[in-house]
């Protein structure tokens, strides 16, 4: 990897405390047609699980104008606008609107297509959002303005690349850490532990089955990060759980998601 670990300074380091934090926050800024974005999904995953009770994680789609003016560019209305159509999925909750941009960038990414409404409208189906609801919070007004907030943020930590995450601690006074690009995750994990400053202890995944009907839906390449078998086993325990009837593959072309069934 050629990108740099850049740091954003912060206003002022008076006072800054130097005894241990408990709790990370960050900002994860993603571009939707971005391949590395979409593997960078699996290695957040994975932090999710192991340092649950250190982190948190918000995601933001990347509002550069470039991004952005692709978007509409790929669009021939509000719906297909995935700018647009990821920031009404957010007022259905976090884990929706992941589930709903996990769902886009495995149509769009591996197979190059143009979004598309009905692209669209089967991603809303199969990330449990409420297809009326979405369709009225497209009109509001405060979705623009719910971009604007972001790209406010973008350019108050300097953001200018995809996928880019921004560590920071509960002092207000240290520096934010920017990690721009796709790193292996110990990276990422040397990083937590720095910033917390004391020893950690890892969370273990739970099992399987367990972890896929928590999420409800998830991609094979986020199981193989957050469990570290080899794809053979993988497989075999997936359809394993597909015979006892307690997930399915989901019918696209590839099959990459795995969904749970009630």
């Amino acid at each position: 990897m050629t990108e740099e670990l850049r740091l954003i300074q912060p206003n002022s380091r008076e006072d800054v405390n130097l005894s241990p934090v408990s709790k990370i926050e960050i900002y994860s800024f993603f571009d939707p047609f971005s391949k590395e974005c979409f593997k960078l999904s699996a290695i957040l995953s994975k932090l999710r699980i192991e340092y649950k009770q250190y982190i948190s994680i918000r995601h933001i789609l990347n509002p550069s104008l470039r991004v952005l003016t692709k978007c509409q560019a790929q669009s021939t209305s509000d719906l297909d606008n995935i700018a647009l159509a990821y920031k009404a999925a957010e007022l259905q909750g976090r884990i929706r609107a992941e589930r709903f941009i996990h769902l886009v960038q495995n149509e769009i990414i591996p197979k190059r297509d143009i979004i598309t409404e009905s692209m669209v409208n089967n991603c809303i189906s199969n990330a449990g959002l409420d297809y009326e609801v979405f369709k009225e919070d497209l009109q509001s007004n405060c979705l623009k303005e719910s971009l604007q907030v972001d790209l406010h943020i973008a350019r108050e930590m300097e953001i200018e690349e995809a996928p880019s995450l921004v560590f920071f601690s509960e002092d207000v006074h240290e520096e934010g850490l920017k990690v721009e690009g796709l790193y292996p995750y110990h990276i990422y994990t040397y990083i937590i532990n720095e910033l917390i400053g004391s020893t950690i202890e890892k969370e273990l995944p739970p099992s399987l089955e367990e972890y896929i009907q928590q999420q409800q839906l998830v991609t094979k390449e986020e199981l193989l990060t957050i469990y570290e078998w080899p794809e053979k086993l993988m497989n075999k325990e997936l359809k394993k759980l597909a015979i006892q009837q307690k997930i399915e593959k989901l019918k696209s072309p590839d099959g990459k998601f795995w969904k749970a069934k009630n």
